[in-house]
């Protein structure tokens, strides 16, 4: 690095609640507190005015009072191009919103942890696909970070798991139940890589879904007992029912039963949920997890013959995994003792510690004190993992305490992910009758690369062909699974990359179905490269598809008003 090191932080940026992650002088990792002493941070955004935003606990509480000038929830929404806000004349798109979170928790980290943060890694759900990883990272770039990894929550954990737990080859489990996303991961651990085997997941299910059960209950009761249907367009009242839901449901994990005082017109209300009650209402959600828990299995058991049989530990992860219905259901479902693993926390412990070793590599070694090995390999820009030397572990060690031993299995361990969601290219059925009146009802997309596929990947050659004799052009287009299972109609994809394309074919009289062969290969990052070659005219095109939600000119537009046009206040 071009100055010291100046604090590592692994940020999990959460759907309801947010942590930040780092290694303390002791070389620990730990999480920092916010400004109420807090480990977590609501994800939530108020618009106060058109110079000064606020995040967090403040925010959560001003939500039923202005509804219009509040967000929350917005990790549902990354990835999704389309969705926009506006606020006092300024247009935000999930991933400003998402990065004016971002600048919250780094202020607050910094006054904690009185170290100033810049270099970041941050946690996304195993299901997230291109689209939201990069919606992710563009979020910590609007915020002024640099982001040095996206890392999926389970591979955090396992980290953590790692360091407190063993990492001995076994096959573990990781049911990640978070405030508005969820997913199941199997993965091995060894002392020098974490393999991702399976994942699946689904990222509009979580605890907020269980809150919002447990309102409904309230509210219905409380306008039963009054007689007074009003409440139910009192937006300050129906606020406050909203945290005491919340309350509620957490009171619920240690008490069979909680009585709610609702006071409405004069007239109080006094609603008891029993946890029995609470888990009647909520058991299809519970249901849910369960179908995706077994959907992993038999996908590992199809994929890997046997590996179900070497599962050892299952990690609870996420602060809903908590609920005690959770783990009595796995328990009765697939008789596993499943182990709360610091599930608020783990996650951003987990990703302190992968940033750690990542910082090692940031380190930019004395060229006068390297060996002609280490400086030929430097000059041949070799990727991660890789060697590290002493010069880069001593300085890292030194500035985190964190032993050198330590740091170098950090630094050298590997992470092999899995591609969440199946990639293709569109094509047309031209042997449907009507495709040349109306190409695009003719149109579905040919997966290439398999979800669950590890990474990196080179996929069979594919040959697809022109539709019409003397095409002048060829049109490429990359698309990714949308749903939890793939599937050939558009509306079950969505698009990456339409820029791809071969042109000035005239001059060479293509008949219909002329080849043109496609190679894919995805990185170990995720990154999508294609390379399509139409051999008759010789021509190639090479795309490397860098995802994008923004563009250049969106990003730096966001950054402007983020980082220099609003006050962020917690």
């Amino acid at each position: 690095m071009s100055e010291p090191q100046r604090g590592i932080f692994g940020i999990d940026l959460g759907t309801t609640y947010s942590v930040v992650g780092y290694i303390d002088d002791a070389g620990r990792a730990a999480v920092t507190r916010n400004s109420y002493g807090e480990d977590t941070t609501p994800s939530v955004v108020y618009f106060e005015n058109d110079g000064n935003v606020v995040v967090g606990k403040p925010a959560k509480e001003v939500a039923g009072v202005y509804p219009d000038q509040v967000v929350s929830l917005i990790k549902r929404e990354m990835g999704d191009g389309e969705w926009r806000r506006t606020f006092f004349g300024h247009e935000y798109s999930p991933p400003a919103i998402s990065a004016i979170i971002l600048t919250a928790l780094a202020q607050e980290a910094e006054a904690d942890a009185h170290r100033k943060v810049t270099d970041v890694v941050i946690t996304v759900p195993a299901y997230f696909g291109l689209l939201e990883k990069d919606a992710t990272r563009k979020a910590g770039e609007i915020a002024g970070l640099n982001v040095i990894g996206i890392v999926p929550e389970p591979v955090a954990a396992a980290l953590q798991y790692g360091v407190t737990g063993g990492a001995d080859g076994t096959v573990f489990l990781v049911y990640d139940l978070g405030g508005g996303t969820f997913d199941v991961s199997l993965i091995r651990l060894t002392s020098d890589s974490v393999e991702v085997l399976i994942v699946d997941g689904n990222n509009r299910l979580g605890g907020a879904d269980w809150d919002e059960r447990l309102f409904d209950y309230i509210v219905d009761e409380t306008v039963a007992q009054s007689g007074d249907d009003s409440l139910r367009d009192d937006e300050a009242m129906l606020q406050e029912l909203r945290t005491r839901a919340e309350q509620t449901k957490q009171s619920l994990s240690a008490t069979e039963s909680k009585t709610v005082i609702v006071r409405t017109t004069g007239t109080a209300a006094k609603v008891t949920v029993t946890r029995g009650d609470f888990e009647r209402m909520t058991a299809d959600l519970l249901a849910q997890t369960l179908e995706i828990t077994h959907r992993v299995l038999d996908q590992a058991e199809e994929k890997f013959p046997g590996v179900t049989k070497q599962l050892g530990d299952v990690l609870l992860v996420g602060g809903s995994s908590k609920m005690p219905a959770v783990k009595e259901a796995l328990e009765r479902e697939f008789g596993w003792s499943p182990k709360l693993a610091e599930p608020d926390l783990a996650v951003a412990k987990g990703a302190a510690l992968y940033a750690a070793g990542q910082t090692v590599r940031l380190v930019e070694p004395d060229p006068e004190g390297q060996s002609a090995a280490e400086e030929a390999e430097a000059a041949a820009g070799r990727g991660l993992p890789g060697p590290v030397n002493e010069q880069q572990l001593e300085v890292v060690a030194e500035e985190t305490g964190i032993a050198p031993e330590d740091l170098e299995r950090l630094a050298q361990r590997t992470v092999v992910n899995v591609l969440p969601k199946s990639i293709g290219v569109k094509l047309i059925d031209t042997e449907k009758p009507g495709w040349d009146s109306d190409p695009t009802s003719a149109c579905y997309i040919q997966h290439l690369v398999d979800a669950q596929t590890q990474l990196p990947f080179s996929a069979e050659p594919f040959v697809a062909g022109t539709v019409a004799a003397n095409q002048r052009a060829i049109q490429i287009e990359i698309w990714e699974q949308a749903g939890a299972r793939p599937g050939r109609e558009l509306s079950e994809n969505h698009p990456l990359d339409a820029s791809g394309q071969i042109k000035d074919l005239e001059q060479h009289h293509l008949p219909a179905g002329s080849p043109v062969h496609l190679d894919f290969y995805v990185d170990a990052e995720g990154t999508v490269h294609l390379k399509a070659v139409e051999p008759q005219s010789g021509q190639k095109l090479t795309l490397e598809v860098r995802i994008s939600v923004l563009s250049e000119k969106q990003v730096a537009e966001a950054k402007e008003v983020v980082q220099t046009g609003l006050r962020v206040s917690t």
